[in-house]
């Protein structure tokens, strides 16, 4: 791989944007196809539960190559209708693999997030950034629209009127108004933004895989669902998480324990 590079650490797996001499854009079909290997890889090995993406230099994400959209090439080539199916097949894979994975994910940004790299943020679960974190959806600049679907995200985020606001003025926001915002969870100096991020991964990974996996699928479901049928869910899930061992183990780990107290 030559655009993204990746490591694995006890069960979770960062991903690593690599092309800093391009501000990590992301619309190339390399780097895209990279990524979703790679995040497609980590989805299939069992053994991982959460992936943490950063990048490398100075800038998480430019999002889009200018120089490619100005040349006409790769996602940008083609009529209209070629360019629909190009968005389709590329960046909105990656909208969708974000917005649908079992993996709990976590950005780690040192580093301005602009355009489509701005929505792989907010396609996060959790969101952590040094005071190097900047933030834009700068798509009006150039005259067209988040063909990523980033415009779904950006509300869900931030709310429907700083959405608007943030859409239309295309203006950048630093760490404080994006932990302010809820873009960021949280800012963490930088040269402890990795410690930190790894640690809330490990601590996530330490927890029984099948009930993570199950409350993100009940968080993911809790945006559309009406309460009957979140129940209805709940319930049947709940049933699921009761009959697997590592629910047995930690029941009777719990019960040993204050068994142990009462001696």
């Amino acid at each position: 791989m030559t655009n993204v590079k990746f490591r694995d650490d006890d069960g979770v797996r960062v991903v690593t944007l690599d092309r800093p001499e391009i501000r990590n854009a992301i619309t190339g079909v390399d780097m895209l196809d990279e990524l979703l290997d790679t995040l497609d890889d980590a989805e299939q090995d069992p053994e991982i539960v959460v992936a943490v993406l950063d990048a490398e230099g100075p800038a998480f994400s430019a999002g889009g190559n200018v120089k490619e959209m100005a040349a006409k090439e790769g996602l940008f080539a083609g009529n209209p209708a070629e360019m629909t199916e190009n968005y389709r097949a590329t960046i909105q894979q990656l909208t969708r693999f974000m917005s649908t994975t079992d993996l709990v994910t976590i950005a780690q940004v040192n580093g301005p997030a602009v355009g489509a790299g701005f929505d792989l943020v907010l396609g996060c679960d959790l969101r952590y950034g040094s005071r190097n974190a900047r933030f834009a959806h700068t798509f009006i600049e150039m005259g067209i629209i988040p063909g990523d679907g980033g415009a779904w995200l950006l509300p869900r985020v931030v709310g429907w009127q700083r959405a608007t606001e943030l859409a239309l003025t295309a203006r950048f926001i630093n760490s404080a108004e994006a932990e302010k915002y809820g873009v960021l969870l949280e800012v963490v100096p930088e040269d402890k933004l990795s410690a930190h991020v790894m640690a809330v991964a490990h601590d996530i990974t330490s927890k029984p895989k099948p009930a993570v996996v199950m409350a993100k699928r009940l968080l993911r479901q809790a945006k559309s669902m009406s309460l009957d049928g979140f129940l209805e869910l709940s319930a049947a899930m709940q049933a699921v998480a009761h009959a697997t061992p590592e629910h047995e183990s930690a029941v009777a780990e719990y019960v040993e324990q204050l068994q142990n107290r009462s001696n």
